[in-house]
């Protein structure tokens, strides 16, 4: 009796697991792109230089915000950025068009548990001579976070997720300008 109980409860205890860590690994992988390494051969597009992000959306401070996160993921996790505008070749420009948050779950008494915050970015390469690379590319990205009745505690929530966000806009950034510079090698060797 002791082992059929023993294997009820261990089998609960693996499937609660399974599936409570399933749901939270899904959304964790919203939308996401990744990128492992440090990028060191990019030819022709290098040195970029990324100015501040124009803030086109309702929520104050959040371009600042959102460029430095840009600036540091991209700057720290590739060879392509530099920090000095003088040794720049080229200058990475863009606006926050949109931060949306979108309600995901309910409670039993109709509040507001879990949210999604989705961001989208416009972004443009130009060399520093004028000449343009790409111009006006969208780029978005989610993240959840839970909102709790203390409303410091959901700001904090808020602004993790807004970092989760900026992360993966920045990755993404740097995939669209790695695939640039692939075509770009490719239409050299024809």
């Amino acid at each position: 009796m002791k082992n059929k109980f023993a294997l009820v409860v261990i089998i609960a205890f693996a499937s609660l697991f399974t599936s409570a860590c399933g749901f939270s690994m899904l959304s964790q992988k919203n939308s996401s792109v990744n990128i492992y390494g440090r990028y060191k051969k990019y030819n022709n597009i290098s040195q970029i230089f990324i100015k501040p992000f124009k803030n086109l959306t309702y929520k104050s401070g959040v371009g600042v915000y959102f460029s430095n996160n840009l600036a540091y993921y991209l700057n720290t996790s590739t060879d392509m950025f530099t920090a000095n505008q003088g040794d720049a070749r080229y200058y990475l420009t863009g606006k926050i068009v949109s931060i949306q948050n979108s309600v995901m779950s309910y409670t039993g008494v109709a509040a507001a548990v879990e949210y999604m915050i989705t961001a989208t970015v416009q972004v443009s390469l130009y060399k520093t001579s004028g000449k343009i690379i790409f111009q006006n590319v969208n780029i978005s990205s989610s993240a959840f976070y839970y909102n709790y009745i203390n409303p410091l505690i959901a700001h904090k929530q808020e602004k993790a997720a807004l970092k989760t966000v900026s992360k993966r806009v920045a990755r993404k950034i740097a995939i669209f300008i790695e695939s640039k510079r692939l075509i770009r090698n490719n239409n050299i060797k024809k």
